[in-house]
């Protein structure tokens, strides 16, 4: 059978051997993914469906196509599991043949570089189920929050308005304990059920997973967010859409989907008491947009990506962090996750720490703009 590029395959027991132009024999063992029915990509090279008598040939794909950001290269292994049970098997796999791996959802809060990664990159897009029953509602984690946000509507359940046009998969959301426009996940979640490394399932109560603001069990623990349960209580269906659309204006306004991008890059220090967007705008962080890295013109905590690489986007937001630390003394922490290989000298100040040296008097002026 030919494939693309006048490769031809072969399938001999448990291995795929793939012949290129040149006569090179590769050769590919499945080990178990054939029997955990789960999609395994190679790339570059051959997407391959682990199927009996069922394997095919694609084009390499690029992470950048999964990615929000829009940056992003090729993998030795996209896995891309249905249920918390094949998630389970996956990770088993992974522990047992020791590959580097890091997980993707939306992408809608990551920047993903863009030199190869070699190990193996977890998917949430086939696991986006939802059931609903009466109150309570049961979710994947792979689920778009606004998809979320419109079931809960449909059936006239109150508490997930807030979510509708919010980027990104319940999975990160409840990662983060996402907050915005008046609502937190926390408030709405009953129970998580996650895989842990080993590829165990557990789960637990809402009460052992949030701990307040963008801080939860999962930001030190390395269990991933499988299925989620929530307690929801029926609402008007007028008012519920009043706050969907509010949202969704909102979010427009602030021409967040103008370009590519990852949302907020900062998170908000509530301990300042004054958005970062609001600290990065006074910083004069615009003066940093260069090319096609934008900091946004109508929001200084959005990045836009015209057209740039992973690294043109991180030194940019490396250097509005510093900025605004010369500037208040507020040292800013990164909502944008980092996903990849990233350069030395850029990881270093990715992940420097500094302490917080507030400029009361700078900071107290700027509060006086928002009175």
């Amino acid at each position: 059978m030919l494939c693309s590029k006048g490769r031809k395959r072969q399938k001999l027991d448990e291995l795929l051997y793939l012949h290129d132009d040149s006569g090179v024999k590769k050769e590919f063992c499945f080990g178990n993914w054939q029997s955990l029915g789960l999609t395994l990509y190679l790339c570059p090279g051959q997407l391959l469906n682990p199927h009996p008598n069922e394997f095919y040939c694609k084009p390499p794909m690029l992470l950048k196509e999964l990615s929000t950001y829009k940056t992003g290269g090729t993998c030795d292994q996209l896995i891309e599991p249905h249920s918390a049970e094949e998630l389970a098997d996956a990770m088993a796999q992974v522990q047992r043949n020791q590959t580097s791996y890091f997980l993707l959802g939306a992408g809608s809060n990551s920047l993903i570089m863009d030199d190869h990664w070699p190990g193996a990159v977890i998917s949430f897009s086939n696991m986006n189920h939802i059931r609903i029953e009466q109150t309570r509602v049961f979710a994947e984690a792979g689920l778009d929050n606004s998809q979320f946000a419109e079931a809960c509507y449909e059936a006239s359940l109150a508490g997930a308005g807030w979510m509708y046009y919010m980027p990104g998969q319940l999975g990160a959301t409840v990662r983060m304990n996402a907050r915005c426009y008046g609502g937190e996940i926390s408030g709405i979640v009953d129970a998580v059920t996650v895989v842990t490394e080993n590829g165990e399932i557990k789960t637990y109560s809402g009460k052992e997973v949030f701990f307040g603001y963008k801080d939860t069990l999962f930001m030190s623990k390395p269990e991933i967010v499988a299925m989620v349960e929530f307690n929801l209580a029926k609402g008007d269906q007028e008012q519920i859409r009043q706050l969907m659309d509010s949202c969704k204006t909102d979010r427009e306004a602030k021409h967040q989907f103008l370009y590519p991008s990852c949302g907020c890059v900062f998170k908000n220090n509530y301990d300042v008491g004054i958005p970062s967007g609001l600290l990065l705008e006074h910083a004069k962080v615009r003066q940093f947009s260069v090319g096609p890295v934008e900091v946004s013109p109508y929001h200084a905590n959005f990045v836009f990506n015209k057209g740039a690489t992973a690294i043109q986007i991180l030194d940019v937001t490396l250097q509005m962090r510093e900025v605004v630390y010369r500037k208040y003394g507020v040292w800013l922490e990164y909502e944008m996750e980092v996903l990849g290989l990233i350069p030395d000298d850029l990881k270093k100040r990715f992940q420097e720490e500094r302490p917080q040296n507030f400029k009361q008097a700078d900071l107290a002026l700027l509060r006086n703009t928002l009175d």
